[in-house]
């Protein structure tokens, strides 16, 4: 059963009545079960109430000529719904605003991260980030995958846990304990070449050189002995068969080691020359959707996309707006001089050292090779430079085959 209240909410209307003998008419209301809320006396004559939509029409026939009514407002969802529906703008308006919740929902506004303590809350939304959670994003990303990606990045983390609250995301860490094995000076070891080369300088601090000047080595050769040979002087004891002793080796080994990268660069250079017409474009981003008027209005076969201006926001929605120009370009080509190919793969190849050998290493030789292809030229490095090499070797003393018989 519905209460009266509620049928109130549904619809009612405010009136004004205005005529003689107004408690007659109250009492008439009563007798034909007309039910009036909000009686309010003006004066003799005139009085305001609220009255059900559907008890409206037996009011204006029970009090027929003899009395003036006048609706005063208008209440409940039902007048607001009609009202909203018979308005097109505010139709569009409301759908727009139920829209814009929803797709407001499907995104992250925000990000909060806690638990962490060796780590900087930049790092690990740094981290997040190259792993595609980031705000802004979808929330409808493969969690799992965020969670290993940030492990393997990070790797001190234990556990990660993502929990949404609405379009608040909040990222908590617990970090592991690294416990890093202090060196054990008293274990033997030698040191052992840990890349190829032209040994230049080897100078123990302690164990014995095991190679000279100029001896070319390879990964696994040992470069300082940790085992030193002795003559026993201690006759009848039972160390008197004991020839060598066993030391963890120490020192530095300087060699010139060896390599070769081969890379490649464009044998012709692509020249761009601006025609002088141009249009604007706006490119709008929601979320991960893209509309860029820029591609319906370009008809230039070839075209230079420049940025204005970009304006973006995260709240209410993830929104980035960006104006921009087209402008038409015509393409040619011309063949690169020696002197700019040879420009060209000096920047490569110090881009190459820089990523590829040790930042202490000093380069002591360097060649060149070009071999001139049809569109492409390929670029052959010969570099060689003093480095240090050597890695400790752990020695196992006695056969441990033998032992484990």
């Amino acid at each position: 059963m519905k209460s009266k209240e509620s049928n109130f909410m549904e619809h009612s209307r405010t009136i004004r009545i205005e005529g003689f003998q107004l408690d007659r008419l109250l009492t008439e209301c009563m007798k034909k079960d007309i039910r009036l809320r909000n009686i309010r006396m003006i004066g003799d004559m005139e009085l305001t109430l609220k009255i059900k939509n559907v008890d409206y029409e037996k009011l204006r026939r029970l009090t027929k000529s003899q009395y003036k009514l006048t609706i005063l407002e208008d209440k409940g969802y039902k007048p607001l719904f009609r009202k909203i529906f018979s308005n097109k703008v505010a139709l569009v308006g409301l759908v727009l605003f139920l829209f814009l919740i929803y797709y407001q929902s499907l995104f992250i506004s925000e990000i909060r991260v806690s638990g962490y303590e060796s780590f900087t809350e930049a790092r690990i939304r740094e981290s997040l980030k190259e792993a595609g959670f980031y705000e802004g994003c979808r929330k409808n990303i493969d969690i799992n995958e965020v969670k290993n990606s940030v492990n393997n990045d990070l790797g001190n983390i234990v556990w990660i846990g993502i929990t949404y609250q609405g379009s608040l995301a909040e990222v908590k860490i617990v970090e592991g304990t690294i416990n890093l094995t202090p060196l054990d000076r008293s274990r033997p070891c030698h040191i052992v070449a840990d890349k190829a080369g032209y040994i230049e300088e080897v100078i123990p601090l302690q164990g014995l050189r095991a190679l000279e000047q100029g001896v070319y080595v390879q990964p696994g050769d040992v470069l300082i002995s940790g085992m030193i040979p002795m003559a026993s002087t201690a006759y009848g004891t039972p160390t008197e068969h004991v020839t060598e002793r066993y030391v963890h080796a120490e020192g530095t080994v300087t060699a010139k080691v060896p390599d070769r990268f081969v890379y490649y660069q464009n044998r012709y250079e692509l020249i761009k020359t601006k025609t002088g017409s141009r249009i604007f474009g706006i490119e709008i981003c929601l979320g991960d959707k893209r509309i860029n008027t820029a591609k319906f209005m370009n008809s230039y076969e070839v075209a230079e996309y420049k940025t204005i201006m970009s304006v973006s926001a995260i709240r209410p929605l993830p929104i980035r707006i960006t104006f921009l120009t087209i402008e038409e370009v015509t393409l040619s080509r011309r063949e690169r001089t020696e002197e700019e190919i040879l420009k060209l793969a000096e920047t490569q190849l110090r881009a190459i050292i820089k990523e590829k050998l040790p930042e202490k290493a000093e380069i002591t030789n360097k060649s060149l090779n070009f071999v001139p292809g049809e569109n492409i030229i390929e670029v052959s490095a010969m570099i060689e430079s003093l480095q240090q090499i050597g890695t400790e070797q752990e020695i196992v003393i006695g056969n441990t085959e033998n032992e484990s018989q």
